[in-house]
């Protein structure tokens, strides 16, 4: 049976996505409740398993609300970039191809769908770490490191599957888009420097999110 291209690529990035989804869900089953195997493996020295299961909740909510927080701020900063800068890839972009605008706007466009995909994928990061932070110290209780690992592990798979996923997806149905303004193959040039604008953006966004989460994190 053959398949298409099309059918390939965009199975692919939702077979992808829901592995991711199924990862969160396996980490998502885990309680959050504090059962020390023995009186090492208590996070707090001489407290009884409620009131530890109690102060993790608090650190939980707390570290959540923070990053929370810190995410609205940084997205909204980065939404005034998306829009300057888009303006500013028009431009220069419409400019440098003798002042073709279609190859300006769909290079700009490109640039706004690959940071709205680095922000959405950057909130979910974000989510799924400080909703699997918990579940990893509480699996970190039990003997051994292969509960806790297995916990890390599969929480970072949720974010490395599901933005490979998103972003396939995204990119090939912004390549199917262009392709209706550019439908010869002989123009197929134009639509792929159309589509570097897409790299662009996510990598903008992403050096927001690096430096703007580190100084978070010391801070």
């Amino acid at each position: 049976m053959a398949f298409s291209a099309t059918s390939i690529i965009i199975g692919a990035a939702i077979i992808g996505m829901i592995w991711g989804l199924l990862q969160f869900l396996v980490v998502a089953r885990i309680p959050v409740k504090s059962v020390p195997v023995d009186e090492g493996s208590s996070l707090v020295s001489g407290g009884n398993d409620e009131a530890t299961t109690q102060r993790l909740i608090e650190i939980y909510e707390a570290i959540y609300e923070g990053a929370e927080s810190f995410l609205k701020a940084e997205y909204t900063v980065c939404a005034y970039f998306i829009v300057v800068f888009s303006a500013v890839v028009f431009v220069l972009v419409s400019w440098g191809t003798g002042w073709d605008f279609a190859r300006g706007l769909f290079t700009a466009l490109s640039f706004v769908l690959g940071a709205v995909t680095s922000i959405v994928s950057g909130y979910l990061g974000m989510k799924v770490a400080v909703f699997s932070n918990v579940r990893t110290t509480v699996s970190a209780q039990k003997p051994g490191w292969t509960a806790c690992f297995n916990v890390a592990f599969r929480a970072g798979a949720v974010m490395g599957f599901t933005l490979c996923g998103l972003g396939i997806l995204m990119l090939y149905l912004t390549a199917l888009a262009f392709r209706v303004h550019y439908p010869a193959a002989e123009d197929w040039v134009y639509l792929t420097e159309s589509l570097t604008g897409y790299g662009l953006g996510g990598s903008s966004i992403a050096m927001f999110g690096r430096v703007g989460g580190g100084i978070y994190t010391r801070a």
